[in-house]
């Protein structure tokens, strides 16, 4: 799994493109008001913190530290009291249990493979209440097999970066971030297709929606596949 380093610091200036209240409004759309939430892979918080400001009780895990330094600064700014963990999504473990557990921004295709997607099924499942939900989204096939030779270059008012994609049949995606400023760094991750036919056939867990592109229906054209699970 990838373990954001140097990179972390640059997260939030460079995914600003990112429209986090998609994900805020499916969300609100598809739990109970006020219910509790569990992040994983919560990265810089920004979804955690809204979700929180909304009157959502929302904890948070993340693999790097880094990542976690730059939540918790949030939710002090914003005075939120929360939980926050340095975790591995695959192995965690908290004294709670949650009305909802998310995992967002493609944070399942960042595992290694199917196993590693068993074992995380396998901790939400123990950390959702009865008839907790989980929710989350992956990549479909169509834009993994779009992101190869990917090449983005963009400069902001102290550094530049350039980001390459390359895919590697028959299922990974090979990430390579190149910052120049400041600091200058090289940083690489793989990300992975996963089937979501595969993903949703836990019988432990029955499927409430399946959306493509937070829209109403997936259709072969969709890019991101948004999955509502309820554990039995």
């Amino acid at each position: 799994m990838n373990e954001y380093k140097n990179f972390s610091s640059y997260f939030d200036t460079i995914m600003d493109f990112l429209d986090y209240n998609k994900w805020i409004n499916f969300t609100k759309e598809n739990i109970k008001e006020g219910s509790t939430i569990l992040d994983l892979a919560c990265g810089s918080g920004i979804f955690l913190v809204n979700m929180n400001l909304y009157g959502y009780p929302t904890d948070g895990l993340d693999l790097s530290s880094q990542m976690i330094d730059l939540c918790r600064d949030k939710t002090f700014i914003n005075h939120i009291i929360c939980d926050l963990s340095v975790q591995d999504m695959t192995t965690f473990k908290t004294d709670k249990k949650y009305d909802n557990i998310t995992c967002y921004f493609d944070s399942i295709n960042h595992l290694n493979d199917i196993s590693d997607v068993k074992r995380m099924w396998d901790n939400v499942y123990d950390h959702l209440n009865d008839n907790g939900l989980f929710l989350f989204d992956v990549f479909s096939y169509d834009r993994f097999l779009d992101a190869d030779n990917t090449d983005i270059t963009e400069e902001f008012d102290d550094f530049t970066y350039n980001w390459k994609m390359n895919v590697e049949l028959p299922n990974t995606l090979h990430h390579d971030i190149t910052i120049k400023g400041i600091d200058n760094f090289e940083e690489h991750y793989d990300e992975h297709f996963y089937d979501y036919k595969e993903l949703i056939s836990d019988p432990r867990f029955e499927l409430v929606k399946i959306v493509g592109d937070f829209k109403k229906r997936l259709t072969k054209k969709s890019e991101r596949i948004l999955i509502v699970l309820r554990k039995k």
